[in-house]
């Protein structure tokens, strides 16, 4: 097939993603008066801002501040975050909490008319606004609802970016596949916003849309962006059984509070031997660790997993903090009032990523991250309801610094793709031997999946690393699309999304193996069977990683930001 159609596209703001972090990004740029152009995956607005079920932490309550929230959240944060950009989410996020109910959030209030604020772990007031355990769900249709309906935003679905294109130190914009036309699509643009979400479609137990695999994290990085903070990551309880219920997270949170005890395979509250004091009560990544600590010593049910057991709470109790949760796992045949819940440590979010300044701004010219593609906001630990609010937040200040910017440098009138990007694409979809990109794809997954996981080696690291390297030079160059690919042009789209994002999830696990496999100690969320305890002298750092000739990886550390 000879000649697929390049379209060339011009605006002063590119945003690549279409969840939250992006969409609020797009309503200032709309705002500013500035063209913007949003690329998703998939149809905006979508991410992983339907997995926020149980609220989002914002200090509305009459005794709070953003200074109280702030220092909640530097007390349990591992050490690791940057208090600058901790305290602009902190103090950001209470206008948008307005913002979002004259948009039409439908915040729960109480008969008072207050907003009904959830008490979540680590946390010292309640401060999480919500809507009941579907949260995210309702905050998504109310940013689809006003994106839809701005007609100064114009939305890109169903294209791939593959990479960005610089003019010099600075990026000019970005090219990729618009699977759903079947052409090539190259943007030109002042400014980009990568608000891609995490990286966990790595790993085989996710509960994140498929379409989230780390592309923020590789396209940044390729194009000069350092990555901080990549090995910390926010792995939660999720469904091992029964198949029915696989990878869907229950909201351990809700669990929690509701009164919910884990359980090992003897029946043992486990966690009240690593923790005494706190038991379920103790950070996020804390209890994930305790769940894989005792997994790898021999302690889980024949499935895998930690029960998560709320058999002796009231089910008026259950009924409130987890509605939707308790639905679900009736509709497939538990009752959780009669029986636990099989749950395994899963990939849920990213806790480091891109370099970012107040702003968004990274430190290439012209490129800006927000939302879980940012690093330094979380640190080594994410206390629960962060992950939204923070993208909300810097959604919104990526997308005031990038309209703002846009104003001082004028969009080229065009970018080139490579020269050979065509003929690469050609050839994928006309392979008829070597490996099917799926069978590329779900080893990636499995790769991550059994070597770094909650609980890591350096061995484990360092075979992981070397297989990513292999995957890159052998397996991806010589991938095809399946035979059904080309039964219709549905098929044909999914496969080309799922092979494109290949070389990023192999990239994305090299710097993992990296940074994982250099922090020789435990954490916040990183564990090293070697190296169990934290070391302070050496590694109360951030790691840095760099592009490095080659396609290397340069590894640095950054000493905390006090």
């Amino acid at each position: 097939m000879a000649g697929i159609e390049t379209r060339n596209f011009r605006t002063d703001v590119l945003i690549i993603g279409g969840g939250a972090a992006g969409t609020m990004a797009a309503f200032e740029c709309a705002e500013a008066g500035v063209s913007v152009i949003q690329v998703t995956k998939g149809r905006a607005t979508s991410g992983t801002t339907t997995v926020a079920r149980g609220g989002f932490a914002a200090a509305m309550g009459k005794e709070d501040s953003p200074g109280k929230h702030l220092d909640e959240i530097l007390e349990h944060g591992g050490e690791l975050i940057d208090p600058d950009l901790a305290r602009a989410w902190c103090e950001d996020i209470i206008p948008i909490v307005r913002d979002l109910e004259a948009w039409g959030a439908d915040f729960v209030r109480g008969g008072d008319g207050a907003l009904d604020l959830k008490m979540f772990p680590n946390h010292t007031l309640p401060r999480a606004v919500h809507h009941h355990d579907t949260t995210g769900n309702m905050v998504t249709k109310t940013l689809s609802r006003r994106l839809r309906g701005d007609a100064r935003i114009d939305k890109h679905s169903l294209t791939a970016i593959v990479d960005l294109v610089k003019d010099g130190d600075r990026v000019a914009g970005a090219w990729g596949v618009d699977y759903g036309e079947g052409c090539l699509a190259a943007y030109a643009a002042s400014q980009v916003i990568l608000c891609t979400g995490g990286g966990s479609g790595l790993f085989y137990v996710n509960d994140n849309p498929p379409q989230v695999t780390g592309d923020g994290f590789a396209l940044g990085f390729r194009a000069g962006a350092p990555v901080i903070g990549i090995e910390m990551i926010d792995f939660q309880a999720m469904c091992c059984a029964p198949e029915e219920l696989f990878g869907f997270a229950p909201h351990p949170t809700g669990f929690i509070n509701a009164g919910a005890i884990f359980r090992n395979r003897d029946g043992e509250e486990f966690l009240k031997r690593y923790y005494p004091d706190t038991a379920e009560r103790s950070t996020r990544s804390e209890v994930i660790l305790a769940m894989a600590r005792e997994i790898h010593a021999g302690n889980a049910s024949l499935t895998g997993g930690i029960y998560m057991d709320a058999t002796h709470v009231p089910k008026e109790t259950i009924l409130k903090a987890i509605p939707h949760v308790y639905r679900t796992c009736l509709h497939r045949g538990i009752d959780l009032t009669e029986t636990p819940l099989e749950v395994a440590p899963g990939s849920h979010t990213w806790l480091g990523g891109l370099k970012i300044g107040v702003h968004g701004e990274t430190p290439v010219d012209g490129l800006w991250a927000a939302g879980e593609t940012s690093g330094g906001v979380h640190g080594g630990n994410r206390i629960g309801g962060s992950a939204l609010s923070d993208a909300l937040a810097f959604g919104r200040r990526a997308g005031r610094g990038a309209a703002a910017a846009s104003l001082d440098h004028r969009a080229p009138d065009a970018v080139s793709l490579p020269e050979d990007a065509a003929e690469n694409l050609e050839a994928l979809m006309a392979r008829e031997d070597g490996p099917l990109q799926a069978e590329v794809r779900l080893a990636c997954r499995m790769l991550a999946h059994e070597k770094l996981g909650p609980i890591r080696d350096a061995e484990q690291c360092a075979a992981a690393l070397a297989e990513y390297e292999r995957i890159e030079a052998e397996d991806i160059p010589a991938m095809r699309l399946s035979p059904e690919a080309g039964t219709s042009a549905k098929t044909l789209g999914q496969e080309l999304e799922s092979a494109l994002s290949i070389p990023n999830l192999t990239l994305l696990g090299r710097l993992l193996a990296t940074a994982a496999g250099a922090r020789e100690e435990s954490r916040g969320a990183h564990f090293r069977l070697d190296f169990p305890d934290a070391d302070d002298d050496r590694w109360r750092a951030v790691t840095r990683l760099e592009h490095a000739a080659g396609g290397k990886i340069r590894f640095e550390t950054d000493p905390v930001k006090i």
